[in-house]
């Protein structure tokens, strides 16, 4: 008989506050914990899924600011699900927020002129980051040149990483909801430690 492999899964929503982030990390610690997990993958993890979460309700509270005009409009949620089993960490974080500025993320290039030339090279050519990392936009994807300090720590933690851009208004009618723009960030990982 073939013991079934026990899977731990968390799906919450939450307002977008920064008091979110323990309450999910304590409970991932404790998750990764109970699949015997070593201290260094749990702390991976952790470091990927704050700076995650920490991104997303930034990102919703710059957007929602952007957009109210009254404060009696109620702060946008976020989603938060990830499972976890003793053999892989699969999370995804939605958000209501602006997303990537893939403008200047798809038109940075590095500057032959800048005393820093090499290093930009580095920064926005690297090809394992590429190859873990896709970006759609409304389903179409995008090649990056560049991108962000947090990215490349969640990039060397995790084995893919999937983001979704969503822009209601080429998408869908502008009447469906004000809550279908976003970002879908999916992150995938195998256990590396014994």
């Amino acid at each position: 008989m073939i013991e079934q492999e026990k899977q731990i899964g968390y799906l919450d929503s939450f307002c977008a506050d920064t008091e979110v982030v323990p309450q999910v990390i304590n409970r991932l610690i404790f998750d990764l914990e109970k699949l015997g997990y070593p201290e260094d993958e749990i702390y991976e993890i952790v470091l990927s899924m704050d700076e995650s979460i920490t991104n997303a309700i930034q990102e919703t509270l710059k957007k929602t600011r952007d957009c109210e005009e009254f404060d009696t409009i109620p702060k946008r949620n976020i989603t938060i699900r990830y499972t976890v089993d003793a053999r892989s960490f699969d999370a995804t974080i939605i958000d209501h927020g602006k997303g990537l500025d893939i403008f200047n993320i798809i038109h940075s290039v590095p500057n032959s002129n800048s005393s820093e030339y090499l290093s930009q090279i580095v920064r926005y050519a690297s090809e394992s980051e590429q190859q873990k990392i896709r970006v759609r936009i409304n389903g179409k994807e995008i090649a990056l040149k560049g991108i962000g300090a947090g990215l490349k720590i969640i990039l060397n933690f995790m084995d893919k990483v999937t983001i979704d851009l969503i822009d209601r208004q080429k998408v869908l009618a502008t009447s469906v909801s004000e809550h279908t723009d976003g970002t879908i960030f999916n992150m995938k990982r195998k256990r590396r430690y014994s």
